[in-house]
C-alpha cells in the first residue's frame, strides 16, 4: 500500500488538479475513487474519510496521521515533505 492516499471523485475538479499536483510530484500514492465504489464498500470508505477530516468533502490527502483537504498546494507541498 502506498504511503499516500488520496480520496477523491472522478467528476470532481479539484481532485483532478490533487490528482495531477501529485503525479507531478512523483509521489507514491494511490487514489480511491468514492464514486466508483458501490455498496458496503462505497459507505466504509465515505466513513473512513469522515473520521479523518470531520467532512465528508473531496479531496483528502492522507499520509500517516496528516492529511490535506481539498486542492491546497502548499500545504500538499509540506505534506509530501513531511
Amino acid at each position: 500500500m502506498a504511503q499516500i492516499v488520496m480520496y477523491g471523485l472522478t467528476t470532481c475538479p479539484h481532485c483532478k488538479r490533487t490528482l495531477e499536483f501529485l503525479q507531478s510530484a512523483k509521489a507514491d500514492f494511490e487514489v480511491v475513487w468514492v464514486d466508483k465504489l458501490e455498496g458496503e464498500e462505497r459507505k466504509k470508505v465515505i466513513e473512513k474519510i469522515h473520521s479523518i477530516s470531520r467532512s465528508y468533502s473531496v479531496p483528502l490527502v492522507v499520509k500517516g496521521d496528516k492529511w490535506v483537504l481539498g486542492f491546497n498546494r502548499e500545504k500538499l507541498e509540506e505534506l509530501l515533505k513531511s
